[in-house]
């Protein structure tokens, strides 16, 4: 494995909105659940795959057990790259997490990649790994991104742009 790439889901690598949490957490199904994977996201996993990086996905699970949880993510086909050995469900996102599921792997080599700066990428830069941040466009408006820098710390528009960045990683 040449580098370890370690995922959020909902909002990095699938369109889950607070409506889908509800949706989920109904115990009777009368709304659907909306969304899908965002964007090139399969094709960024393939990509890494081919190149023999590992992936991870480390997700904050508040509100759903962990069956509803993987029943959102198997709906966007994750168990494809993801399955209960390489995924984290946690309450909270931390240094001492992301350290823990980087194992023996170099810090160097370990890439958080996520939609929030608070919950994914602090921490994750906090724990010495590199960091790719893919704000949503919406987001972006809203709160103002920390001026940080980093040489650790990517920052993308999408995720497809990971395929051309990633020589230079």
């Amino acid at each position: 494995m040449r580098k370890l790439f370690i995922f959020d889901f909902d909002d990095t690598l699938a369109n889950y909105s607070a409506y889908n949490t509800w949706a989920y957490k109904s115990p009777i199904r009368i709304f659907p659940g909306l969304g899908g994977t965002i964007g090139e996201a399969k094709r960024v996993l393939d990509f890494l795959k081919s190149k023999g990086d590992g992936l991870k996905m480390v997700t904050k699970n508040v509100v759903l057990n962990e069956d509803q949880k993987w029943r959102k993510m198997e709906r966007v086909g994750m168990r494809r790259w993801f399955d209960e050995d390489n995924v984290w469900m946690v309450r909270k996102k931390t240094p001492e997490l992301f350290r823990e599921v980087c194992g023996s792997k170099r810090a160097e080599d370990c890439y958080m990649v996520g939609n929030s700066y608070s919950n994914d990428i602090e921490p994750s830069l906090a724990a010495g790994i590199n960091a790719i941040y893919i704000p949503r466009p919406r987001i972006m408006r809203l709160f103002r991104v920390p001026d940080i820098d980093n040489p650790r710390l990517h920052v993308l528009r999408d995720i497809g742009q990971i395929i051309q960045v990633y020589d230079s990683l």
